[in-house]
């Protein structure tokens, strides 16, 4: 296998699938990338068995083949290279790496031990790569990160012929995107978080073009621009979310999103140790508080338009900032029945983007 390509295209694509490599020193294939050069060019894949991705680069081909190397090792080689051309000839048991006056070898690994990959099969769905890009952003913070309750480390999706709709919760608070998608059927997948935010990278870095997700019964693929993702699905029974959903009504507050953002954080800088901020709501607007018997107290208040009962609620500020930052557009509505009852954040303008967040009770008064 020989070829030639750019410093920066080759160490972009090795970056790229430098993320999907196993940490598992007992397989040693598996902390590899595969190289193969053929007639569409340069094809770099890495696998932890969970997921696997694959991209496509154009080289200067100059002799087809195949080669397994040290993933990470390659990446960091080709990226302290000087921005020329680089040649990449492998043969059985080794790599070079030529770059001007530099030579590097590396000693590759078993190719034959690199799993094969199987062609994807299942619901065909198309979307909008920029917006998805902005759905999976919106969506994956309210995954969670404890593997106790696998279930809900993933994201779901549920696909149909109309659209997709993009669901993450961690039980303490829930986000529901609905996107505008082509399919071919219906599907309802659980994509492990880790394998649904690279691909929303990708997604996101594209100014036009599309995700073409294949939705199979044990894995999903996605393909976007030269990436293609294929990820093994989480087994089990994702919560009936709709169910958690209140009606619309009750107690509304209209407020500036990036002004009740930007207060949120001030005033959580002082909520510590699991303190929550409390939320007042009354006719004049908001006012947020929060206080630690170890650091001190904070207070601001925000001017906004309010229509319900005067109330007191209390929530995460790291859970209320990152629904206001998923919220798109210059203002917010939040819903709240009372002090209790989850509070739901949408887009004044916009409601394809749903955030549910549990409050913390507060204590009750002494006397």
């Amino acid at each position: 296998m020989k070829f030639r390509c750019d410093r920066d295209v080759l160490s972009e694509a090795l970056q790229t699938v430098q993320r999907g490599v196993s940490t598992r020193p007992g397989i040693p294939a598996l902390t590899g990338v595969l190289l193969s050069v053929g007639e569409g060019g340069l094809t770099l894949v890495t696998t932890d068995l969970e997921v696997t991705t694959e991209m496509r680069v154009e080289v200067e081909a100059q002799e087809q083949g195949m080669a397994l190397v040290p993933a990470r090792l390659v990446a960091d080689m080709v990226k302290s290279l000087a921005p020329d051309a680089v040649e990449f000839e492998a043969d059985e048991s080794q790599a070079r790496v030529r770059c001007r006056s530099f030579e590097g070898t590396l000693r590759c690994l078993a190719a034959e031990d690199f799993p094969s990959m199987r062609e994807p099969q299942g619901v065909k769905v198309t979307v909008d790569a920029p917006t998805f890009g902005e759905a999976v952003g919106q969506v994956v913070k309210a995954a969670s990160r404890d593997e106790a309750r696998p279930i809900l480390t993933g994201v779901l999706l549920e696909a149909n012929r109309e659209g997709v709709t993009m669901v993450a919760t961690d039980s303490y608070r829930l986000a529901v995107r609905e996107l505008q998608a082509s399919g071919d059927g219906e599907a309802k997948t659980l994509v492990p978080e880790r394998a649904i935010t690279e691909v929303g990278r990708a997604a996101a870095a594209e100014e036009k073009g599309e995700v073409e997700m294949v939705l199979g019964d044990a894995q999903a693929t996605f393909r976007v621009g030269s990436l293609v993702l294929t990820s093994r699905l989480i087994e089990g029974e994702f919560p009936n979310y709709r169910q958690l959903i209140p009606e619309a009504g009750g107690n509304r507050l209209t407020a500036p999103r990036q002004e009740l953002l930007e207060a949120v954080r001030r005033v959580g800088l002082l909520a510590r140790e699991n303190s929550p901020v409390r939320v007042e709501l009354n006719a004049l607007g908001v006012r947020l508080v929060s206080s630690s018997p170890d650091l001190g107290g904070a207070v601001e208040a925000l001017e906004a338009g309010y229509e319900g009962e005067e109330m007191t609620a209390a929530f995460n500020p790291g859970y209320i900032a990152d629904g206001l930052t998923g919220v798109v557009g210059e203002r917010v509505a939040i819903e709240l029945r009372d002090g209790l009852k989850p509070a739901v954040l949408r887009g004044e303008a916009d409601d394809a983007f749903t955030y549910l967040v549990m409050p913390v009770r507060l204590p009750a008064p002494v006397g």
